[in-house]
């Protein structure tokens, strides 16, 4: 005896067991946006108390390695992706003495084990008298 595979069962199998997911998530308080793993998403609220912690961290950690004196600004653009933890890329103004200068940093954070680790830190590159940042 073999069994045949009917399409139209199927696709009515499958209808049902996405009704009852469906379902399922919205008794437990509606459907959540799911993040993808690896991929780099722009971070909306660059105000957001723990991207600025992420920031000044980046700052402090260049200046401990580079023996410079930059002090923090603010974020002017950034992403993250998920990974084991977090990475973040971000546009860092930081004054050098009195002249403000952009910076592109990478950070990787797991909050869990208090760990973060500046993986990059360099100033942005001037084009045509202006600076250009660029994630890549």
């Amino acid at each position: 005896m073999t069994i045949k595979f009917n399409p139209i069962l199927g696709t009515l199998i499958l209808v049902v067991i996405v009704t009852v997911l469906l379902h399922v998530c919205d008794a437990q308080g509606g459907l959540r946006v799911v993040v993808i793993v690896g991929g780099w998403k722009p971070i909306t609220n660059l105000t957001d108390p723990e991207v600025v912690e992420i920031g000044k961290f980046a700052v402090d950690e260049h200046n401990k390695e580079a023996k410079t004196k930059l002090e923090y600004q603010e974020i002017i653009k950034g992403e993250s992706q998920v990974v084991s933890g977090t990475n973040y890329r971000l546009i860092i103004t930081a004054k050098d003495g009195d002249s403000p200068h952009n910076y592109l940093a990478e950070v990787w954070n797991k909050p869990w084990k208090k760990f973060r680790n500046l993986t990059s830190f360099r100033q942005c590159t001037l084009q045509n008298g202006e600076e250009k940042c660029t994630f890549t």
